[in-house]
């Protein structure tokens, strides 16, 4: 898998950021998948309330993620930034646990998101800075372990709940708190031990950030990964509900599998995403995402109560996670001087996820819920998708590998 003319040191730093991104994702994979059907079935709420709590995280990323961003390239303290996010995630997934009223969990997932919604872009950054480079680059297999781990736990947590459960219809669905807690802690400890080279610790002047906002090439782009999160987010964040309506008898079982589906063959497709990336360009690998993603809600909307169809349809997700999740960053990575790394990453983060997907298309998505149908945020998400795709080349400028070097 790996390429033979590294270096050992290399070898032993992308065997650590292997397990940061394996456990990181470990812990998103037990709370991503079955937080928002927590929220639904032990607190009760409504779609628009579901909506809303979710909307919370990206409404304080707006602030945190360029924030952290700005402070990790103004100070070059980027480890230990890495690790303050892991403690107070772990610290969010606990006070999670004891919320019973809606306004305390609000005020919960204010203070959550300040941490959970940069960790990944920081990640990215650190990552990228060490890992990057423009002809080849092992980014792709260490990304892949976070898929691994992601699959793993969202595999093992239903067992995991069956096996702790006093009566096999009583399940403590609230344990996903814990587990992610103790999960991310080890991601902190992980932190520690990435070599502490000069390239992570590069300082940028004062004001710089200003340079991305003169160059018209970032306007554009962010424009484009806004739409897309829109159109693509809700439907996703919302899908434990959309699958509890389509098979209410066994809704985490069936959540279970079709995630298993999911990240199989995602695993495989990002390990190759180097390869493929290499062949038809980053911006291509982008625009294959966006319309993978659309093609899935429109089927996933239209005939997903047909679980045979909806089990076929989640095969495509590896494309959409390809362009979305390894693409994008990486676009933004050739973009960006190498002294706002973070900053960068930052900012089209808080552009696309917290702006676009977080707050807009969850508020969107959770409207639709109640007004219109469980079904209605794929319908209407992956039909925005495909009509974005068609526009798309006009908002997203051509990049070459050696803007990175």
């Amino acid at each position: 898998m790996l390429n033979t003319s590294i270096t050992s040191e290399q070898r032993k730093l992308i065997i650590v950021l292997s397990i940061f991104w394996g456990t990181l994702f470990g812990s998103l994979g037990i709370f991503f998948p079955y937080y928002s059907l927590y929220l639904r079935q032990e607190l009760v709420l409504s779609g628009q309330q579901v909506g809303a709590a979710m909307g919370v995280f990206y409404f304080v990323g707006l602030i945190g993620q360029p924030a952290w961003g700005y402070l990790a390239d103004r100070t070059g303290a980027r480890k230990v930034l890495l690790v303050i996010l892991c403690i107070g995630m772990a610290l969010g997934f606990i006070a999670f646990w004891y919320v019973e009223k809606y306004s305390v969990l609000l005020l919960v997932s204010a203070c959550f998101a300040a941490f959970y919604t940069s960790l990944i872009p920081q990640g990215m950054a650190l990552g990228l800075g060490l890992l990057y480079r423009s002809d080849n680059s092992h980014f792709e297999y260490v990304r892949a372990f976070g898929s691994v781990g992601f699959l793993a736990t969202c595999f093992g947590f239903p067992y995991f709940l069956e096996l702790m459960a006093n009566d096999p219809d009583d399940t403590e669905l609230g344990l996903l708190f814990p587990c992610s807690a103790v999960i991310i802690l080890i991601t902190a400890v992980t932190v520690l031990f990435i070599p502490n080279q000069n390239i992570i610790r590069e300082k940028a002047g004062a004001g710089s950030w200003r340079r991305l906002f003169g160059d018209t090439r970032f306007i554009r782009f962010f424009l484009y990964v806004f739409l897309a999160n829109f159109m693509l987010d809700g439907p996703m964040f919302m899908f434990p509900i959309f699958v509890e309506s389509v098979a209410p008898e066994d809704p985490v079982g069936t959540l279970k599998w079709l995630w298993l589906i999911m990240l199989v063959p995602e695993i495989m497709i990002i390990a190759m995403a180097g390869h493929i990336r290499r062949r038809i360009g980053v911006r291509l690998l982008m625009f294959t995402g966006l319309a993978a993603g659309g093609v899935k809600w429109i089927v996933c909307g239209f005939w997903g109560e047909n679980l045979t169809i909806l089990h076929g349809a989640m095969f495509i997700h590896s494309f959409y996670v390809v362009g979305a999740l390894v693409a994008m960053p990486l676009y933004v990575n050739y973009l960006i001087p190498s002294d706002l790394r973070s900053t960068g990453q930052g900012l089209a983060t808080m552009i696309s996820s917290s702006l676009g997907g977080g707050i807009c298309s969850n508020f969107a998505a959770g409207w639709l819920i109640d007004n219109v149908g469980p079904e209605a945020p794929q319908i209407y998400g992956g039909i925005g998708a495909l009509i974005l795709l068609c526009i798309a080349p006009f908002f997203v400028p051509k990049v070459m590998p050696q803007q990175s070097e």
